[in-house]
This record gives C-alpha cells, structure tokens and sequence, in this order.
C-alpha cells in the first residue's frame, strides 16, 4: 500500500514537490512520508498522527484526524485544510484495507 500511496501523493502534488518515501502503519492508524518540496534544501516529515478508514454505501474513505511535521508552518497548515476531512479511497485500495 505504501508504493500505491506514494504514486497517488506524487502524481496529485507534483507541483510542490517529490514524496520520497511513506509508510502506513495499520495498527497505529498512522502514516508518515518524506517530501522534497520546491524551493526546500532538505527533506520534510509529514505524519498523519491518527487516521480511520470508514466505508458505507458510497464507498471506502480515510478520515484524516491529525497532522504533525517537520516544520510548525506545514503542521498548521495541514491540520487547518485537511484534519477532519474524509477523502474516497480508490475501490482497489479499499479492497486491501
């Protein structure tokens, strides 16, 4: 799941940058990855602290709780435009989860 992962972040977010490599821990409900973002020098962390996969009849969704990072900008940023919002799952992934 996690090089499925990876494809889908780089293809959505190319233009801010390379996700260079995520892991999805499944007991934690936790995800994490390593970014190159545009203008960065370094790479950045970025953690989903807690995530819940949720299905009904529309389908397979991920509801992001919590974000932490590297850097406190990106935290807030996350946490503010993406905590508490469900995201559809690809019916293929869905099925392995």
């Amino acid at each position: 799941m996690s090089i499925a992962l990876k494809a889908y972040l780089n293809d959505k977010f190319k233009e801010y940058g390379e996700v260079m490599d995520c892991e999805i821990d499944t007991v934690t409900a936790r995800m994490s990855l390593h970014a190159l973002l545009h203008g960065e020098l370094a790479p950045v962390t970025v953690a989903v602290e807690r995530y819940d996969i949720k299905r009904d009849g529309e389908g397979t969704f991920v509801l992001l709780l919590e974000f932490s990072s590297s850097r406190s900008w990106l935290t807030t940023l996350l946490n503010s435009l993406f905590a508490g919002k469900r995201y559809a799952i690809p019916s293929a992934i869905g099925a392995l989860l």
